[in-house]
């Protein structure tokens, strides 16, 4: 007898080997005392627009808001982010880059382009794009789950 739920097991075990083989190859490359998830903000920032809340971040990253939090504490220790209050309510923060920030995830962004121009090269971009959609859909709904763990 076949288990109904083993594709689904498998999928998540591929899920979880494939994020840390991505974490582990980008933390190799780098620079010195920055990870992955310090790295992941520091590039969202850079490519995809500074003023973003750490509470839109987390929730985009599937993060825990004590996870973000952590995070933006140690870079904004390090000097590579300062948060500002949102002009939009004046009550919850926004994360921008510094100067020391910004050239970090650049520098990062270019130890890692070689790798990820290997990646891309595996599948065509359509079968990348195809895949990231769907894999943020099953992101959506699983966080859908966990919010409501009654509904169906």
């Amino acid at each position: 007898m076949s288990d109904p739920l083993l594709p689904t097991l498998s999928l998540f075990a591929a899920l979880s080997a494939a994020h840390h083989a991505a974490q582990r190859l980008i933390e190799a490359r780098l620079p010195k005392g920055l990870n992955a998830p310090q790295f992941t903000v520091l590039e969202r920032l850079a490519w995809q627009g500074e003023g973003q809340t750490p509470a839109s971040i987390a929730e985009s990253f599937g993060w825990p808001k004590t996870t973000m939090s952590h995070t933006v504490t140690v870079l904004e220790t390090r000097g590579l982010v300062r948060l500002e209050p949102n002009p939009r309510d004046g009550r919850s923060k926004c994360l921008w880059l510094t100067p020391k920030g910004r050239s970090l995830a650049l520098s990062g962004r270019a130890a890692i382009e070689a790798d990820l121009a290997t990646i891309a090269a595996l599948a065509p971009g359509t079968s990348i794009e195809g895949l990231t959609t769907d894999l943020a859909s099953l992101a959506a709904r699983l966080s859908e789950q966990r919010r409501f763990p009654d509904a169906a």
